[in-house]
Protein backbone atom coordinates (compact mmCIF):
# COMPACT_ATOMS: atom_id res chain seq x y z
CA UNK A 1 0.00 0.00 0.00
CA UNK A 2 0.77 3.98 -0.63
CA UNK A 3 2.90 4.74 2.60
CA UNK A 4 2.65 8.03 4.79
CA UNK A 5 5.42 8.74 6.49
CA UNK A 6 5.29 8.53 10.47
CA UNK A 7 8.40 9.03 12.59
CA UNK A 8 11.69 8.79 10.40
CA UNK A 9 14.14 6.04 10.94
CA UNK A 10 17.29 6.98 13.11
CA UNK A 11 19.32 4.23 12.09
CA UNK A 12 22.11 5.69 10.02
CA UNK A 13 23.10 2.96 7.78
CA UNK A 14 26.18 3.11 5.23
CA UNK A 15 25.70 3.69 1.88
CA UNK A 16 26.72 2.07 -0.78
CA UNK A 17 25.07 1.48 -4.15
CA UNK A 18 25.47 -2.02 -5.11
CA UNK A 19 25.32 -3.34 -8.79
CA UNK A 20 21.96 -5.09 -8.55
CA UNK A 21 22.13 -7.43 -11.26
CA UNK A 22 19.76 -10.75 -10.93
CA UNK A 23 21.19 -14.34 -11.53
CA UNK A 24 21.33 -15.00 -15.70
CA UNK A 25 17.95 -16.55 -15.80
CA UNK A 26 16.57 -13.66 -15.50
CA UNK A 27 16.72 -12.35 -18.77
CA UNK A 28 14.97 -10.25 -21.03
CA UNK A 29 15.51 -9.23 -25.23
CA UNK A 30 15.10 -6.07 -26.34
CA UNK A 31 13.16 -4.70 -28.92
CA UNK A 32 16.63 -2.84 -30.41
CA UNK A 33 19.54 -2.56 -28.46
CA UNK A 34 22.33 -0.24 -28.89
CA UNK A 35 20.06 2.83 -30.18
CA UNK A 36 22.60 6.11 -30.11
CA UNK A 37 21.07 8.60 -28.12
CA UNK A 38 24.38 11.09 -27.96
CA UNK A 39 28.05 11.62 -27.95
CA UNK A 40 30.27 12.97 -24.70
CA UNK A 41 33.42 12.95 -25.09
CA UNK A 42 33.91 10.42 -28.08
CA UNK A 43 31.79 8.07 -26.14
CA UNK A 44 28.76 6.76 -27.52
CA UNK A 45 25.58 7.17 -25.40
CA UNK A 46 23.36 4.04 -25.90
CA UNK A 47 19.74 2.90 -24.90
CA UNK A 48 17.76 -0.40 -25.69
CA UNK A 49 14.35 -0.15 -26.08
CA UNK A 50 11.34 -2.90 -25.60
CA UNK A 51 8.23 -1.96 -27.92
CA UNK A 52 4.94 -1.47 -26.08
CA UNK A 53 2.06 -3.66 -26.39
CA UNK A 54 -1.47 -2.11 -27.90
CA UNK A 55 -2.42 0.46 -30.20
CA UNK A 56 -2.15 4.34 -30.18
CA UNK A 57 0.67 6.90 -28.88
CA UNK A 58 2.52 5.30 -26.49
CA UNK A 59 3.50 7.24 -22.96
CA UNK A 60 7.45 7.05 -22.38
CA UNK A 61 9.59 5.21 -19.55
CA UNK A 62 13.19 5.58 -19.09
CA UNK A 63 14.66 3.39 -17.17
CA UNK A 64 17.94 3.96 -15.10
CA UNK A 65 20.24 1.37 -14.14
CA UNK A 66 22.23 1.09 -10.34
CA UNK A 67 25.56 -0.05 -9.73
CA UNK A 68 27.48 2.14 -7.66
CA UNK A 69 28.04 5.07 -9.94
CA UNK A 70 30.62 2.60 -11.44
CA UNK A 71 29.29 -0.36 -12.92
CA UNK A 72 26.22 -1.52 -14.24
CA UNK A 73 24.75 -0.75 -17.73
CA UNK A 74 21.38 -0.87 -19.45
CA UNK A 75 20.19 -4.52 -18.97
CA UNK A 76 21.32 -4.47 -14.98
CA UNK A 77 18.18 -7.00 -13.96
CA UNK A 78 17.09 -4.91 -10.89
CA UNK A 79 15.86 -1.90 -12.58
CA UNK A 80 15.76 -3.71 -16.35
CA UNK A 81 13.17 -5.78 -14.86
CA UNK A 82 10.66 -2.96 -15.11
CA UNK A 83 10.70 -3.43 -19.03
CA UNK A 84 9.28 -6.52 -18.31
CA UNK A 85 6.05 -5.69 -16.84
CA UNK A 86 5.55 -1.86 -18.22
CA UNK A 87 6.01 -2.75 -22.34
CA UNK A 88 3.17 -5.11 -21.90
CA UNK A 89 0.88 -2.33 -19.76
CA UNK A 90 1.49 -0.32 -23.00
CA UNK A 91 4.36 1.68 -22.29
CA UNK A 92 7.60 2.65 -24.71
CA UNK A 93 10.46 1.48 -22.74
CA UNK A 94 13.98 3.03 -22.84
CA UNK A 95 16.58 1.63 -20.47
CA UNK A 96 20.06 3.77 -21.05
CA UNK A 97 23.53 3.47 -20.38
CA UNK A 98 25.68 6.54 -18.89
CA UNK A 99 29.10 7.29 -18.56
CA UNK A 100 30.87 6.06 -15.14
CA UNK A 101 32.68 7.53 -12.63
CA UNK A 102 35.44 7.57 -11.51
CA UNK A 103 36.13 8.81 -14.79
CA UNK A 104 33.29 10.63 -15.61
CA UNK A 105 32.24 11.92 -11.95
CA UNK A 106 29.24 14.38 -10.99
CA UNK A 107 27.63 15.75 -12.86
CA UNK A 108 28.14 14.11 -16.22
CA UNK A 109 25.36 11.40 -15.47
CA UNK A 110 23.70 13.37 -14.77
CA UNK A 111 24.22 15.32 -18.06
CA UNK A 112 23.82 12.01 -19.75
CA UNK A 113 20.28 11.06 -18.61
CA UNK A 114 18.88 14.86 -19.33
CA UNK A 115 20.45 13.84 -22.83
CA UNK A 116 18.38 10.95 -22.89
CA UNK A 117 15.01 12.80 -22.06
CA UNK A 118 15.87 15.21 -24.64
CA UNK A 119 16.36 12.95 -27.10
CA UNK A 120 12.99 10.69 -26.79
CA UNK A 121 11.59 14.24 -26.41
CA UNK A 122 12.41 15.07 -29.70
CA UNK A 123 12.44 11.38 -31.75
CA UNK A 124 9.45 9.87 -29.80
CA UNK A 125 7.52 10.25 -32.83
CA UNK A 126 9.46 7.72 -34.35
CA UNK A 127 8.40 4.71 -31.74
CA UNK A 128 5.08 6.25 -31.49
CA UNK A 129 5.59 7.62 -28.37
CA UNK A 130 4.57 10.48 -26.68
CA UNK A 131 7.44 13.43 -25.96
CA UNK A 132 4.54 15.09 -23.64
CA UNK A 133 4.70 11.91 -21.35
CA UNK A 134 7.55 10.92 -20.21
CA UNK A 135 8.48 8.97 -16.81
CA UNK A 136 12.00 8.07 -15.16
CA UNK A 137 12.10 4.66 -13.76
CA UNK A 138 15.41 4.45 -11.66
CA UNK A 139 17.04 1.97 -9.22
CA UNK A 140 20.08 2.68 -7.03
CA UNK A 141 21.95 5.03 -8.46
CA UNK A 142 19.28 5.17 -11.13
CA UNK A 143 17.14 6.32 -8.61
CA UNK A 144 19.61 9.05 -7.85
CA UNK A 145 19.94 9.92 -11.32
CA UNK A 146 16.22 9.96 -11.84
CA UNK A 147 15.74 12.41 -8.45
CA UNK A 148 18.13 14.42 -10.06
CA UNK A 149 17.15 14.98 -13.16
CA UNK A 150 13.56 15.16 -12.16
CA UNK A 151 13.89 17.68 -9.50
CA UNK A 152 16.11 20.19 -12.33
CA UNK A 153 13.72 19.88 -14.64
CA UNK A 154 16.34 21.70 -16.86
CA UNK A 155 15.13 23.66 -19.96
CA UNK A 156 16.55 23.30 -23.24
CA UNK A 157 19.10 25.61 -24.67
CA UNK A 158 17.54 28.03 -27.80
CA UNK A 159 20.85 28.30 -29.34
CA UNK A 160 22.09 24.89 -29.37
CA UNK A 161 23.09 23.61 -32.43
CA UNK A 162 21.75 20.26 -32.04
CA UNK A 163 18.14 20.14 -32.28
CA UNK A 164 18.30 17.40 -29.57
CA UNK A 165 19.74 19.96 -26.99
CA UNK A 166 17.29 22.28 -27.54
CA UNK A 167 14.03 19.95 -26.26
CA UNK A 168 13.54 20.62 -22.43
CA UNK A 169 15.00 17.60 -20.02
CA UNK A 170 11.84 17.99 -17.71
CA UNK A 171 9.77 14.92 -17.52
CA UNK A 172 5.90 14.42 -16.51
CA UNK A 173 6.54 11.66 -13.99
CA UNK A 174 9.37 10.33 -11.85
CA UNK A 175 9.42 6.66 -10.04
CA UNK A 176 12.49 5.68 -7.95
CA UNK A 177 13.60 2.17 -6.26
CA UNK A 178 16.07 2.24 -3.22
CA UNK A 179 17.07 5.91 -3.99
CA UNK A 180 19.46 8.07 -2.00
CA UNK A 181 18.13 11.93 -2.12
CA UNK A 182 20.77 13.76 -0.29
CA UNK A 183 24.58 12.69 0.47
CA UNK A 184 24.38 14.80 3.28
CA UNK A 185 22.31 12.35 5.60
CA UNK A 186 24.18 9.53 5.27
CA UNK A 187 28.09 8.81 5.97
CA UNK A 188 30.42 8.65 2.07
CA UNK A 189 31.56 5.35 0.86
CA UNK A 190 34.21 4.57 -1.48
CA UNK A 191 31.25 4.41 -4.65
CA UNK A 192 30.09 7.89 -3.49
CA UNK A 193 33.76 9.17 -3.30
CA UNK A 194 34.29 8.03 -6.80
CA UNK A 195 31.39 10.35 -8.01
CA UNK A 196 32.22 12.73 -5.46
CA UNK A 197 35.37 13.64 -4.79
CA UNK A 198 36.40 16.09 -7.74
CA UNK A 199 33.28 18.37 -6.45
CA UNK A 200 34.31 18.20 -2.84
CA UNK A 201 37.83 19.09 -3.82
CA UNK A 202 36.46 22.11 -5.67
CA UNK A 203 33.86 23.52 -3.47
CA UNK A 204 34.48 21.81 -0.10
CA UNK A 205 32.32 19.13 1.09
CA UNK A 206 29.57 20.77 2.85
CA UNK A 207 28.70 22.63 -0.70
CA UNK A 208 30.00 19.74 -2.85
CA UNK A 209 27.16 17.51 -0.78
CA UNK A 210 23.86 20.36 -0.79
CA UNK A 211 24.77 20.54 -5.02
CA UNK A 212 24.72 17.14 -5.79
CA UNK A 213 22.01 15.86 -3.32
CA UNK A 214 18.22 16.00 -5.09
CA UNK A 215 16.59 17.15 -2.02
CA UNK A 216 18.44 20.65 -2.58
CA UNK A 217 16.01 20.74 -5.46
CA UNK A 218 12.87 19.79 -4.11
CA UNK A 219 10.40 23.01 -5.61
CA UNK A 220 6.87 23.48 -6.83
CA UNK A 221 7.45 22.88 -9.87
CA UNK A 222 8.61 19.25 -9.36
CA UNK A 223 6.99 16.47 -11.26
CA UNK A 224 4.47 13.71 -9.25
CA UNK A 225 7.13 11.25 -7.64
CA UNK A 226 6.45 7.95 -6.45
CA UNK A 227 8.80 5.96 -4.37
CA UNK A 228 9.81 1.89 -3.97
CA UNK A 229 12.01 0.63 -1.43
CA UNK A 230 12.42 -1.92 1.72
CA UNK A 231 12.37 -1.22 5.20
CA UNK A 232 15.36 -3.32 5.46
CA UNK A 233 17.80 -1.97 2.98
CA UNK A 234 20.82 -2.67 3.83
CA UNK A 235 22.41 0.79 2.04
CA UNK A 236 19.27 3.12 1.61
CA UNK A 237 17.42 4.39 4.94
CA UNK A 238 13.86 4.68 4.85
CA UNK A 239 14.28 8.27 6.19
CA UNK A 240 15.52 8.92 2.34
CA UNK A 241 12.28 8.36 1.28
CA UNK A 242 10.51 10.26 4.00
CA UNK A 243 12.61 12.98 3.89
CA UNK A 244 12.19 13.55 -0.23
CA UNK A 245 8.58 13.23 0.62
CA UNK A 246 8.27 15.75 2.99
CA UNK A 247 10.03 18.36 0.95
CA UNK A 248 8.11 17.66 -1.64
CA UNK A 249 4.84 18.02 -0.26
CA UNK A 250 5.41 20.85 1.55
CA UNK A 251 6.43 22.41 -1.85
CA UNK A 252 2.69 21.28 -2.68
CA UNK A 253 4.15 18.51 -4.83
CA UNK A 254 2.56 15.38 -4.65
CA UNK A 255 4.55 12.22 -3.98
CA UNK A 256 3.85 8.62 -2.60
CA UNK A 257 6.25 5.77 -1.29
CA UNK A 258 5.61 1.97 -1.53
CA UNK A 259 6.97 0.52 1.59
CA UNK A 260 8.30 -3.20 1.00
CA UNK A 261 8.20 -4.81 4.05
CA UNK A 262 11.40 -6.37 5.08
CA UNK A 263 12.53 -5.63 1.57
CA UNK A 264 16.10 -5.18 0.72
CA UNK A 265 18.28 -3.51 -1.70
CA UNK A 266 17.41 -4.99 -5.17
CA UNK A 267 13.85 -5.86 -6.70
CA UNK A 268 15.44 -9.21 -7.32
CA UNK A 269 13.99 -11.23 -3.98
CA UNK A 270 11.23 -8.79 -3.19
CA UNK A 271 8.69 -11.61 -4.61
CA UNK A 272 9.85 -14.12 -1.89
CA UNK A 273 8.82 -11.97 0.97
CA UNK A 274 5.67 -13.04 2.84
CA UNK A 275 2.52 -10.90 1.90
CA UNK A 276 4.84 -8.61 -0.42
CA UNK A 277 2.86 -5.84 -1.60
CA UNK A 278 1.64 -5.86 -5.45
CA UNK A 279 4.40 -2.94 -6.17
CA UNK A 280 4.62 -3.75 -9.89
CA UNK A 281 0.73 -3.31 -10.27
CA UNK A 282 1.07 -0.50 -7.91
CA UNK A 283 3.76 1.25 -9.89
CA UNK A 284 2.49 1.09 -13.05
CA UNK A 285 -1.32 2.27 -11.62
CA UNK A 286 -0.03 4.89 -10.51
CA UNK A 287 1.84 5.45 -13.73
CA UNK A 288 -1.06 5.47 -15.69
CA UNK A 289 -3.43 8.04 -12.84
CA UNK A 290 -0.12 10.46 -13.62
CA UNK A 291 -0.03 10.04 -17.37
CA UNK A 292 -3.26 9.37 -18.26
CA UNK A 293 -2.43 6.36 -19.62
CA UNK A 294 -5.07 2.95 -19.91
CA UNK A 295 -3.48 -0.81 -20.42
CA UNK A 296 -3.73 -4.23 -18.99
CA UNK A 297 -1.39 -4.53 -15.85
CA UNK A 298 -0.32 -7.57 -14.49
CA UNK A 299 1.83 -9.12 -18.04
CA UNK A 300 5.30 -9.80 -16.60
CA UNK A 301 5.05 -9.59 -13.44
CA UNK A 302 7.28 -12.01 -11.31
CA UNK A 303 5.26 -14.62 -9.54
CA UNK A 304 4.51 -14.69 -5.75
CA UNK A 305 6.24 -17.21 -4.28
CA UNK A 306 3.83 -19.12 -1.78
CA UNK A 307 4.43 -19.11 1.88
CA UNK A 308 2.88 -22.02 3.92
CA UNK A 309 1.28 -20.65 7.53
Amino acid sequence: MLFSPGKPCAAALVLLFACARLPAADTRTPTQEGLLYGEADGQKLTMDYYAPKGPGVHPIAIVIHGGGYQRGDSKSGSEAYCADFLAPAGYAVFSVNYRLAPKYPYPYMVYDVERSVRFLRHNGAKWNADPGRIALVGGSAGGFLSNMVGLLGAPGDPAAVDPVDRESAKVQAVVTLFAQSSFATVPLNRDVHALLDPLIQRKGEPEALREASPITYAGPNAPPFLQILGDKDEYIPFTEATNLQAALRQAGVRCDIIRIPNGAHGTGAWHTLPDVPEWERQMTEWLNSILHHAGPIGEGVRQRTPHLP
